[in-house]
């Protein structure tokens, strides 16, 4: 995977990071063990944004490293991408009380104080948005995931000198409760959205809109965590 340019300034980003850390701003840092800020390469080509920690992320304080997370990286390996080779964050950085969707105060005062100047330090070609929190934000619409996984979008920060391309996926969480493996079912689908990302990525194809018959995923792409 080729890399983007660096940051900016990565002594910012660090410099936000520990901060963002320190933050007591919302009601979800009451019930939280820690503030979960990241994980992976900052100066990564693929950024991975998801909705917010669980249980294992807010004991570790690393993003995406419970079921679903090892879920991700199983998904991300299947198409020869490497989890080190991304960076990984979340809508809201604080583990909501039973993993509930974060309230629209607690996404606005998150994003707000810590994602937006977070995505103002990185320079991605490619964006994934996991599950609706996370599409629904930074699309700016109400729109489902399952209206809008596997397309591609143009998503431009202000920040940015470029635009990015963003596709969202349904959350590996949501792939967890829906063990559905036949063609055109979720982990069909997001076996088809992962490997247009990898292409698009590698510069073997331009992103375009979804197309055709979906494949489906391989039997031991998802069965260990099942």
């Amino acid at each position: 995977m080729h890399q983007a340019a660096d940051p900016p300034d990565p002594a910012a980003l660090l410099a936000l990071e520990d901060r963002n850390r320190g933050c007591a701003a919302c009601p979800l840092r009451v019930s939280a063990s820690q503030v979960v800020v990241s994980d992976g390469d900052p100066r990564a080509p693929l950024l991975i944004v998801g909705e917010g920690p669980g249980a294992e992320e807010d004991r570790d304080g690393r993003p995406f490293v419970g079921q679903a997370g090892q879920l991700l990286d199983r998904i991300l390996a299947a198409a020869s991408l490497a989890r080190e080779e991304a960076y990984l964050t979340n809508v809201t950085k604080c583990r909501a009380p039973n993993n509930r969707t974060p309230l629209p105060l607690e996404t606005a005062t998150c994003t707000g104080l810590w994602l937006e100047p977070q995505l103002a330090l990185l320079r991605p070609r490619v964006v994934l948005s996991l599950g609706n929190t996370a599409t629904q934000f930074l699309l700016g619409t109400p729109r489902g995931i399952t209206r809008l996984r596997g397309q591609w979008f143009t998503y431009r920060h202000p920040a940015w000198p470029q635009p990015a391309l963003l596709m969202p996926l349904l959350h590996p969480a949501y792939l967890l409760r829906n063990p559905v493996r036949t063609p055109g079912g979720p982990k069909s689908l997001t076996w088809r959205d992962i490997r247009e990302v990898a292409a698009v990525l590698r510069g073997e194809k331009e992103a375009s809109p979804v197309q055709g018959q979906f494949p489906a995923a391989p039997d031991s792409l998802f069965s260990e965590l099942e």
